[in-house]
């Protein structure tokens, strides 16, 4: 029932938007997924289809002011809401002193595409996450910024996050400042946020090239009585390198890591929460513009465990792929991933067909 209640909301804000014209070229990816698991704990072999539906109307990119709503189906269940649905709603308008941004979207402070310890507004710390992703982080919120030039790639800017127990008190708020020094891209924010109480982090991220891109960051929180969370304290950075070989082939390396210094060093199974190390490596490797191959894999070297995903992407006509992955969790079963623990570590064969028009 509520599932038919959030389509017929989803129907009428598509006949709405059309009917105003808000979105002169709207974009819709339609995904069919299918997926083969098998549990070694149970010892029991999953299978299931499911469609995956994303629209987009973003305004034209022309004007002082412009636009996005995306509706996706993709976290759609029985007990979704529309907000579920609603993965972004805003504008940004550009005013003669200072841009503005407000609605439901993502702002991006700190660098990397996994583990980015810059990343206060999010957190981009969980290994909970699917490696098959177009965006491995994509988590959006309502929030109001404004953006004020300090010149050639250099800004600051001011956020303001409504609170969801819809109290003054429970604001979120923070800022960060963006520049560059030689070659080096430097950027430090703060960010104070009651989740649910109340915590101030600052952080720095650095980024610049030595032949591959390079980038680091690291975040701290205090309290509300100005000590230190030690177990708060992440630093991540990453190696990324993009070679161009005969032939027109692209070879992509990438490597990040996220250390927490006062987390768990022992030599013993890890919790997502506090382990010490983990490590991100990343292989893609495109023989043409249409066939791309992807290695990704998260590594806890602590307990020796890992997450491992293979994949293949075809592109065979404009706008329509086909793409297979193969992923499975390597441990013990107390391990932070493991082959023989909980159903997620399964080993999951998925196909999905992707159609943008």
């Amino acid at each position: 029932m509520v599932t038919k209640k959030i389509m017929v909301s989803l129907l009428l804000v598509f006949l709405s938007l059309a009917t105003l014209g808000a979105a002169p070229n709207p974009v819709v990816d339609l995904q069919l997924l299918a997926s083969l698991g098998y549990a070694p704990a149970t010892e029991k072999i999953s299978v299931g289809m499911l469609p995956n539906l994303n629209l987009s109307f973003k305004s034209e990119n022309k004007g002082n002011v412009r636009g996005e709503v995306v509706l996706s189906t993709a976290s759609l269940s029985s007990s979704s809401t529309i907000d579920d649905v609603l993965q972004k709603a805003y504008f940004k308008a550009k005013l003669p002193a200072f841009r503005l941004t407000a609605g439901k979207t993502r702002l991006s402070w700190g660098d990397g595409i996994l583990f980015n310890a810059g990343d206060v507004i999010y957190g981009s710390s969980s290994t909970s996450v699917s490696l098959t992703q177009a965006e491995l982080r994509s988590e959006t919120s309502y929030l109001a910024a404004i953006n004020y030039p300090l010149g050639l790639f250099s800004f600051a800017e001011a956020l303001v996050l409504p609170a969801k127990t819809m109290s003054a008190k429970d604001l979120g708020f923070g800022f960060r400042l963006y520049t560059t020094v030689g070659q080096t891209k430097v950027e430090g924010g703060f960010l104070s946020k009651a989740d649910p109480t109340r915590l101030h982090t600052p952080y720095v991220s650095l980024q610049g090239n030595i032949g591959p891109d390079w980038y680091l960051s690291s975040s701290v929180g205090f309290n509300e009585q100005g000590s230190i969370e030690k177990e708060t304290w992440m630093i991540s950075g990453g190696l990324y390198h993009l070679m161009t070989l005969s032939g027109d082939k692209n070879l992509g390396l990438r490597l990040e890591f996220l250390s927490r210094p006062f987390g768990n060093w022992s030599w013993e199974s890890q919790n997502d929460s506090n382990c010490a190390l983990l490590l991100y490596p990343e292989v893609t490797y495109s023989p043409s513009n249409s066939l791309t191959y992807r290695f990704q894999s998260i590594i806890s070297p602590l307990d020796g465990s890992l997450n491992v995903t293979g994949g293949v992407s075809w592109s065979v006509f404009e706008g329509f792929s086909l793409s297979a992955y193969l992923s499975s969790g390597f441990g013990d079963t107390t391990d932070l991933f493991n082959w023989d623990g909980s159903p997620s570590s399964a080993a999951n064969l998925l196909f999905a067909a992707s159609w943008i028009y």
